[in-house]
């Protein structure tokens, strides 16, 4: 009798989806921890040395002039940076409006970055180790008046509707409010967003309007007004908005908003019109919720 036919093989039956998605899982986490082993071994290696950096601090030196600018790249350098120089780093710079005035920036980067600061004509390149040094040249901002340099020439009053305004006078280091204790307007190092700056802290008031004047300021083309709150914890407590208006020659130029998310905010006013003429400039502080509102500004008008 003949026999049947051998059965054709079947296939092996096919894995389960799960057990393919676990050899996928355990494959990519093979990979990830031979590449932060590997980037655990080599990183050091790549990682700039404390000669690198005194080197090109001795560069640094050897050609720094009054009005330079020293910046790092990345900016989590910067510690590192001032440790080599920071007494070319003086607090008013470190705490700048911004870079406009610096008309050579020295960048000292590593890792192929660029700090935001050093734009302009590359004069100088050197590689220091794992370290790059760059030099750029600009045309820096002439500043006409530095309102922080003359903040003592303000006068500052509080503004209620229906109410006679009320003159905060000079008292001690600041000017002070009457019958509020945090109502008033000073001179201050603060925080925004992780970076040190120079400001007159000026807290709104409920109900109110903080009012500080600068008479016969000397206009050039551009008024550059910087705002922002202070203090990273105050801003995690409190979360009402701040608003200033800008007059200048008692006519209003810009309406800011400072928030929790705004940051350091500069505000570019055209005074081309003005240009040579000393005005009054006037800034009103509001807040609908002045809780925990540490609110700071700073201008400068250039040429």
């Amino acid at each position: 009798m003949d026999e049947p036919p051998d059965a054709p093989a079947l296939p092996p039956p096919a894995a389960p989806a799960a057990s393919r998605l676990g050899l996928i899982a355990a494959a990519a986490i093979g990979v990830l921890a031979l590449v932060e082993t590997t980037v655990a071994l080599v990183a050091p290696s790549l990682a700039p040395k404390d000669a690198d950096w005194e080197s090109a601090a001795r560069e640094i030196r050897a050609a720094f002039a009054p009005g330079d600018l020293i910046v790092a790249a990345p900016a989590w350098a910067d510690p590192i940076m001032r440790l080599h120089l920071g007494d070319l780093v003086p607090l008013p710079v470190a705490a700048r409006l911004d870079d406009a005035r610096f008309g050579r920036v020295w960048e000292i980067s590593q890792r192929g970055a660029h700090a935001p600061e050093a734009r302009g004509t590359v004069a100088l390149e050197r590689p220091f180790g794992a370290l790059t040094l760059r030099r750029v040249d600009r045309a820096p901002a002439v500043i006409v008046h530095d309102f922080l340099a003359h903040w003592t020439d303000a006068r500052v009053s509080r503004r209620s509707a229906g109410r006679p305004d009320v003159d905060c006078p000079w008292s001690g280091d600041r000017f002070q409010c009457p019958d509020i204790s945090f109502n008033f307007v000073r001179l201050e190092t603060v925080e925004i967003d992780t970076t040190v700056r120079r400001g007159l802290l000026a807290q709104p008031v409920g109900n109110a309007t903080v009012v500080i004047d600068f008479p016969s300021v000397p206009l050039g083309r551009d008024l550059v007004v910087a705002t922002g709150l202070h203090d990273v914890w105050q801003r995690k407590a409190g979360h009402g908005v701040v608003d200033m208006r800008v007059f200048v020659a008692g006519a209003p130029q810009a309406a800011i908003r400072a928030t929790n998310d705004t940051g350091w905010q500069l505000t570019h006013i055209d005074t081309n019109a003005l240009s040579g003429r000393s005005v009054d400039v006037r800034f009103e502080i509001t807040s609908p919720e002045p809780y925990q509102r540490h609110f700071v500004l700073a201008a400068e008008a250039r040429r």
